[in-house]
This record gives structure tokens, C-alpha cells and sequence, in this order.
């Protein structure tokens, strides 16, 4: 029985998964990180893309997960949620096979880490492109230990165009074909920006776009900076305790092993793609955030990009502990701890757990702006047009996001254009933040007649304002 179990271990694993994400998807309505907007908005892209064929080669929105996601957005937003929890449920069986191919003990743990990585299932039920990246990667990866480079550089040389970051991790991968004398495949890389610089220039224009039209590409931020160790204290929100300790670990062993072992400096698929890849993401993010650069905003949550190599440093850090520990009745019962401590962490309530209200279902925010269009839909007409920047008031009227002739965003450029049946909404988040638009200054505007507040307080204001012209 035991053996049988072992035979399956990954598919037993996987089936635990994929029912689970099958309960919460119809059972919580959320968006993924208690209402990001960025969540809202990749959907949008992704919903709206036929409607407006420019969508698929929007920076911003990710050209390769636009183009991968469209379909499953056109069923709303669990649509888009379906499409992660399917990119998740690949990404852990190639967490699997990556540690089998490495030949490390126990391979069933990397995935089962993987998937109790507290923001990494929260994130699942998202629509941000996070899970896709570590997709690409992982994928990649297996097929480098397979030595297939052709098929890995090619996914690869795409996944600039799932994250911006991607340039760090193709960066990696080529190093580690420089040091194989492999150096013949490593033009490969650019087939991604050829492909698509050529597709681009019948709508830009310009054969350079791929790089000219990178919105992160300025060496200033409008989101400020903050202390280098600002991703050393927020990846602990993003694994959990255990996790965090057993990376520590893993993370100092495989140094050891680089260092220190039978081949000194080797430089194998462990030490140069999974730890150096790891290492690269998370120095170059805390440099961007550390210096203000690259219009970083310090969130954690881009650190799911590699979770998978996370995972198999974690399973590295796992068996070589308890390795040392030479009585096997001892062994047991600390191999039998770790996991049962991981797999509980996420169930904990410590901040770095998952919340499972907070974190499934709609946000303050999307509750608040709910009431605020229950009322707008009992004040408009059908020549209502409308201005405002929160993403998710596009979902819940059941318009473009993108069309103009419907939604205008909002400044005060849009502002003094006003027809009697604009209907504006400003909200102290993405009005401010994305708009540089006060509450202050939209009061004071004298055209405008407001109509009603919506207003709570939870942590944080939470407000809503509707206007229309005098």
C-alpha cells in the first residue's frame, strides 16, 4: 500500500489540489490579494483584448499572458482565476520532476512546499501574472536538467513578456550555458523580442518597442523606496516561518556545497539555475526597491515569481538536516515535525497565514464601491458616460475599461470637458495614487455637484464619491 502511494505520490498530490481549488473557486468571490487592482486590471486586458487587438501588445499588461489568458476571461473573473489555478496545478508537478531529475531525496516535498506557501495558494486565485512566471521558469528549468536547451531557451526567451523580471532570469540561465560551453545556444534568447518586435511594428511603428515601450524602464519611481532589507522582512509574509527557516537552511547548505564540496565550485543545476536565480530576483528587487528605480513599489508578492525555486531550496535545506541526524527513530520524528509544521502553518492565523476571508472574498474596498454603483445604476440614463480610475467599477457597470467613448479616466484635462451626463467617481486609492487627484482638489472643483459619499473606515478610509456637472 505504502509503495503504491509512493508510486503516485504526485498525482495523489495534485487530485488534493485541484479539488480544493475546485471548492474555492465557487465558493469565494474575491480577486486575489484582498482586491488588488492590478489583479482587476490584468483580467481587463485580458476580457477586452478582442474588442481591442492593442491589448496584446500592451507592456503593462503582459503580452504573453494576455495572449495565453484571453479565453478564459471572457467568463468573467473566475474565468481568469481558472487560468491560474490551471498554470498552478503545471507548475507543481514540474516543481516534482525538477527535484526527480536532481535526484533529491523525498521529491514529493518541493511541490507540497510549494503549494502551503501561504501567498503563493492565495495568489493562485488571482488574476496577476506572478503564477505564470513561475511557470516559465520552472518549466524551463526541468527541460535545462533534460539538457533540451532548445525547447527551455525558447519558453524563456517569452518570459520577459509574462514579467519585465524575466531579463534577470534569461540573464541566469545564459551564465549557466557560458559555463557549460554551451555558449551556441545562447542567441536563442532574443527569439522572444524578434517575434515580437516584428508583431509589434505593425501597430507602433517602431522595430524597437519591445524596449521603448517598458513602462519600468526610468531610473526614478513613483512609489519612493525603502531600506535594503525591506525583502528580507516581507519574505517572511510571503512563505510563513517554517518555509523561511527551511530556505535559511537549504540556502546554506547548497553554499556549503558550492564551496566546500567533493567538486568545489561546481556549477550545477542546483548552485547556478535554482539558487542563483533565486538570489538574482530577490537582490535585483531589493535594489530597485532600496534605490527608487524601475518604479518599484516594494511588494511581495513579486517574490512568487520564483517560489518553485524556493520550494527546492527548501527540500535542500530539508533532507540535509535531517541527514545529520544519525538515529533513524529521532530522523523520523523530525522529518514527520517539518512537514506537519508546514502544512499547518498556512491554518495558523499568524499574519503570515492565509486569512481565508480576507484573502478569497471581496475586499472593503469592492463591497463599498458595490453600494456606491447600486446606487449609479438608479441614477443613470443610457447617454451616461462615465470618468474614474478604480479598475474594478469597469466590472461591476459591465463596461470597457477601454473604450473611451464609455469610460474617460479621471483628470482634471478630462474634468473640464464634462457633459451633463458624466457621471464621475473619485475614491481616495487609485484617483490619488494613479491620478495625483485629492479629495481637496476634486471638492473645490466648482463644475462639478457631488452627489453622494460612500465611506467606511477598516484599517484605512475607504471612500467613494459621486459627482455630476453643475
Amino acid at each position: 500500500m505504502l509503495k503504491k502511494i509512493k508510486q503516485n505520490e504526485i498525482f495523489i498530490l495534485l487530485l488534493f489540489y485541484t479539488i480544493t481549488a475546485i471548492v474555492i473557486l465557487f465558493s469565494f468571490d474575491g480577486t486575489g490579494e484582498n482586491g488588488s487592482g492590478d489583479s482587476v486590471l490584468h483580467y481587463l486586458f485580458s476580457k477586452y483584448s478582442l474588442n481591442n487587438p492593442a491589448l496584446f501588445l500592451d507592456h503593462w499588461a503582459k503580452p504573453v499572458f494576455v495572449l495565453l489568458s484571453f479565453p478564459f476571461a471572457q467568463f468573467g473573473f473566475i474565468g481568469i482565476k481558472l487560468f491560474n489555478v490551471i498554470i498552478t496545478f503545471f507548475t507543481l508537478l514540474y516543481t516534482y520532476k525538477v527535484a526527480v531529475s536532481l535526484n533529491l531525496k523525498h521529491p514529493i516535498l518541493a511541490p507540497l512546499i510549494l503549494l502551503f506557501t501561504p501567498l503563493f495558494f492565495v495568489l493562485t486565485f488571482s488574476g496577476l501574472t506572478e503564477p505564470l512566471f513561475a511557470l516559465f521558469t520552472i518549466l524551463s528549468t526541468y527541460l535545462f536538467t533534460k539538457k533540451k536547451y532548445f525547447w527551455g531557451i525558447l519558453i524563456l526567451s517569452f518570459l520577459p513578456f509574462v514579467r519585465s523580471e524575466g531579463l534577470i532570469i534569461i540573464g541566469v540561465f545564459a551564465f549557466y550555458l557560458l559555463l557549460k560551453k554551451q555558449w551556441k545556444w545562447t542567441p536563442l534568447f532574443s527569439l522572444g523580442h524578434i517575434v515580437y518586435s516584428i508583431i509589434g511594428y505593425f501597430y507602433y511603428h517602431d522595430i524597437l518597442w519591445v524596449f521603448n515601450k517598458i513602462p519600468y524602464a526610468k531610473l526614478n519611481s513613483t512609489y519612493g523606496s525603502g531600506e535594503i532589507t525591506h525583502f528580507v522582512h516581507q519574505l517572511f509574509y510571503v512563505i510563513g516561518a517554517p518555509i523561511y527557516i527551511l530556505l535559511v537552511l537549504g540556502f546554506f547548505f547548497l553554499i556549503y556545497s558550492f564551496l566546500f564540496g567533493h567538486n568545489k565550485l561546481t556549477f550545477s543545476i542546483s548552485n547556478t539555475l535554482i539558487l542563483g536565480g533565486f538570489l538574482s530576483f530577490f537582490v535585483a528587487h531589493s535594489l530597485f526597491w532600496y534605490l527608487g528605480i524601475f518604479n518599484s513599489m516594494g511588494l511581495k508578492r513579486v517574490l512568487i515569481s520564483v517560489a518553485p525555486f524556493i520550494a527546492i531550496i527548501c527540500l535542500v535545506g530539508f533532507n540535509s538536516s535531517i541527514n545529520l541526524i544519525k538515529e533513524n527513530k529521532l530522523k523520523i520524528i523530525v522529518q514527520f515535525i517539518l512537514i506537519l509544521v508546514t502544512i499547518l502553518f498556512p491554518f495558523s492565523g499568524n499574519k503570515a497565514a492565509i486569512n481565508w476571508k480576507h484573502d478569497f472574498s471581496l475586499s472593503d474596498s469592492q463591497l463599498l464601491a458595490n453600494e456606491c454603483i447600486l446606487y449609479i445604476n438608479s441614477i443613470k440614463d443610457k447617454k451616461s458616460t462615465y470618468a474614474f480610475s478604480d479598475p474594478y467599477l469597469s466590472e461591476i457597470l459591465s463596461i470597457n475599461y477601454f473604450d473611451k467613448t464609455i469610460r474617460k479616466p479621471l483628470s482634471f484635462e478630462y474634468l473640464n470637458q464634462t457633459q451633463e451626463t458624466d457621471i464621475i467617481i473619485w475614491d481616495n486609492w487609485f484617483s490619488f495614487v494613479e491620478n495625483g487627484i485629492t479629495k481637496e482638489k476634486i471638492m473645490g472643483y466648482d463644475k462639478l455637484t457631488l452627489l453622494k459619499t460612500f465611506s467606511i473606515y477598516n484599517n484605512r478610509e475607504i471612500t467613494y464619491l459621486v459627482f455630476k456637472k453643475k
